[in-house]
C-alpha cells in the first residue's frame, strides 16, 4: 500500500500555502486527489505517476519537461 500524503504534506511539497493554489498546482501536473473531511489527500505512487515514474524499477521513466511546481 503506498503511504498517503496529507494537505500538510503537499503544501511542504509544492511550496503552496493555499489551498486553492495546491488544488490548482495538482491538478496542473496531473496529480489525482481526494478531498477529505481535513482537507486534501493522495499518494505517493499517485505523485509518481504524475511524474511518469513507475512502482517497477526495471520499466521506470521519468519526463520532467512536463512537470511546473508553482
Amino acid at each position: 500500500m503506498s503511504q498517503l500524503l496529507t494537505t500538510q504534506d503537499l503544501k511542504s511539497i509544492t511550496g503552496c500555502s493555499r489551498m486553492s493554489d495546491l488544488e490548482q498546482c495538482l491538478k496542473n501536473n496531473g496529480v489525482r486527489f481526494l478531498y477529505g473531511k481535513k482537507g486534501i489527500f493522495t499518494t505517493v505512487d499517485a505523485v509518481n505517476s504524475a511524474m511518469g515514474l513507475s512502482a517497477d524499477k526495471n520499466t521506470a521513466t521519468t519526463n520532467h519537461d512536463d512537470f511546473d511546481i508553482m
